[in-house]
């Protein structure tokens, strides 16, 4: 399994949250984050390093999903 970890801003007053998880596979920890993130944004990271940002499109609740630089480059 592989450590991922979620951040997102939290719908109340907390700031900022991240949330830390297992999972076999990105796509599995994508599945993870989209049910996990309050708010209407979040960042998925595998270590230390930025798998996607996740945006919710409004009263959808559909995530756009846009890799990282280092990602789509390699």
């Amino acid at each position: 399994m592989i450590q991922y970890s979620l951040k997102f801003a939290a719908d109340n007053s907390a700031g900022e949250q991240t949330v830390s998880f297992y999972a076999h596979s990105t796509a599995g920890a994508l599945e993870i984050a989209k049910n996990s993130a309050d708010g209407d944004w979040a960042e998925l990271y595998q270590g230390d390093a930025l798998v996607c940002r996740m945006r919710l499109v409004e009263e959808t609740g559909v995530w756009l999903v846009e890799p990282s630089q280092s990602r789509a480059q390699g």
